[in-house]
């Protein structure tokens, strides 16, 4: 009888253990957000990418990261460089580009690029180019992600400023989001990433700890007819 009892009791004990590795193994690492499927997470970043506090020499490197992409956004955007261009800018920085392609009757052919390896403090960088009648492609949208800080969007408010020549009034102004009229048929916009905007996302992976996170971005203005119309 003794020695039943002492077999239920490995028995139990065992399916416990079980129980508890396999709750502990399904659980994340860190609180992950589902991504939809979409482009591969190409950057040699953390993905979880935790929000602690730069130290002086990353805040630096962070800030002119926030600069060079800036540059880049108004440079193949506005100044209407071509893709190659792009692509050459981006391996002359080290980032790594490499471009997927789409194509379907409705939106027409589209080349995505994005890096895998972007400059400190930066991520995520992202270019649409749609082809027009003539089979040239233009850039339709382009944007780069900023690593959160209490002063992140204060930043990247005055870099777009600074890069961008002869800002008018903003088009549209809140706490999380201003936007500014470019000439040739683009906005300029800044964006302060809330849940909504990371959870679901087709091209980028998330935590929570990327609340907060700055979205830099030129497009198209949809009320426009597209590049050249100024």
């Amino acid at each position: 009888m003794k020695k039943s009892a002492l077999v239920l009791t490995i028995i139990i004990a065992a399916l416990l253990m079980l129980g508890i590795y396999f709750f502990n193994s399904a659980r994340p690492v860190a609180e992950a957000l589902p991504a939809a499927p979409g482009l591969p997470v190409s950057h040699k970043e953390d993905p979880s990418r935790p929000s602690k506090p730069l130290t002086p020499e990353e805040s630096q490197k962070a800030k002119a990261s926030l600069k060079q992409m800036t540059q880049v956004l108004l440079s193949h955007t506005v100044n209407e460089k071509k893709l190659d261009e792009l692509m050459a800018a981006l391996k002359q920085d080290l980032q790594e580009p490499f471009q997927v392609k789409d194509k379907n009757p409705e939106t027409g052919e589209m080349i995505i690029v994005r890096t895998k390896s972007p400059p400190p403090g930066t991520r995520y960088f992202h270019a649409q180019y749609f082809a027009d009648e003539n089979n040239q492609f233009f850039a339709q949208h382009m944007s780069f992600e900023f690593r959160p800080s209490p002063e992140a969007m204060e930043q990247a408010i005055q870099m777009v400023q600074e890069t961008f020549p002869g800002l008018a009034a903003p088009m549209e102004e809140s706490r999380d989001f201003i936007q500014w009229e470019l000439p040739n048929g683009y906005v300029v916009w800044v964006k302060r990433l809330d849940k909504e905007d990371i959870t679901n996302n087709p091209f980028n992976a998330y935590t929570l700890g990327d609340i907060g996170s700055i979205r830099v971005a030129v497009e198209l203005n949809p009320e426009s007819d597209g590049p050249h119309s100024h």
